[in-house]
């Protein structure tokens, strides 16, 4: 093997490999430091993505957990602390990923039943055979001017209950005493007089499913009854809706609504279909098919 002649790069002269100066012009000489030969990688374990258990070298598959590893070693110190911390929190949005649609749809039905009640109070009376309703009109006072409406105030009660009693068969003045202590929230005596008043004239649909809203109102408040309060709502409803000469949309509405708080689904999208049978360009039949859409399940 040859061997590498020396040259003085600043006078061309000959050099030994001794010399640290060149003999003939005494420049410095400068050789190139011969390359380190690189150290040896060392083996290092593989860490698991999944669990973090630390696995030999070369390993395919986890031992700990059966994952696939993937080429890369087992982190030290604050970084083994901060992978894990990046495990656990990779984790918990993978559990709120999977969970979402359940979180989601339980406060969306959340939500949908805080309304409802608004719903069923405001949107069951359309058009009334002989009276209105005092919650739609509210309760004519001296000169013809209205009463306010639902809850907004009080309604003097004494009057009604004097027209009732002077007059027992005046089903026209305990519709509107009905009616009033129904806006008043006074609701047991409401509801016996809806009783008194249908017992007249029992084919009022539109005051039967007010009759109806007076149950419900109660079940809202009654953890104890509440399933046979909804109940007694329901039916006082489906008779509503079959006594009625033409199909009562409202009644069919609320029949959804009340299914809807008994959880039965079932029955509620039928109701809510038969509202919006009755009437789809309606302001209750739009409601219904919204309601439709919102709690039918994609197969």
């Amino acid at each position: 093997m040859a061997v590498a002649k020396l040259v003085c790069g600043d006078c061309g002269k000959m050099l030994a490999s001794s010399d640290v100066r060149c003999p003939s012009c005494g420049a410095s000489i400068e050789r190139e430091e011969s390359p380190s030969p690189a150290p040896a990688l060392r083996a290092v374990p593989v860490l698991c993505g999944a669990c973090g258990q630390s696995n030999p070298p070369g390993t395919e598959f986890c031992g700990s957990c059966g994952a696939r590893l993937a080429s890369r070693p087992a982190a030290k110190g604050g970084e083994r602390e901060k992978e894990k911390v990046a495990r656990e929190s990779g984790k918990r949005e993978r559990k709120d990923v999977s969970s979402g649609v359940g979180i989601w749809q339980i406060i969306s039905v959340a939500a949908v039943l805080a309304l409802l009640g608004y719903l069923v109070y405001e949107e069951i009376r359309g058009e009334k055979t002989g009276t209105q309703s005092s919650a739609e009109t509210g309760i004519p006072q001296e000169g013809g001017a209205p009463a306010a409406g639902i809850g907004s105030q009080s309604v003097d009660l004494k009057p009604l209950e004097d027209a009732v009693r002077d007059h027992p068969a005046d089903a026209a003045a305990q519709l509107r005493l009905a009616n009033a202590l129904n806006d008043n929230q006074r609701l047991p005596q409401a509801i016996e007089a809806y009783r008194k008043y249908l017992a007249i004239r029992p084919k009022d649909a539109d005051a039967r499913t007010d009759f109806a809203i007076c149950f419900f109102k109660q079940a809202q408040s009654d953890s104890l009854h509440r399933e046979a309060l909804l109940h007694e709502a329901a039916g006082e409803m489906e008779t509503a809706f079959n006594s009625a000469p033409r199909p009562h949309q409202p009644s069919a509405f609320n029949l959804g609504i009340v299914y809807l708080h008994l959880n039965d689904m079932e029955r509620s999208n039928t109701w809510f279909k038969k509202a919006m049978e009755v009437n789809p360009e309606s302001d209750l039949g739009k409601r219904a098919q919204n309601m439709i859409t919102q709690h039918t399940v994609p197969q």
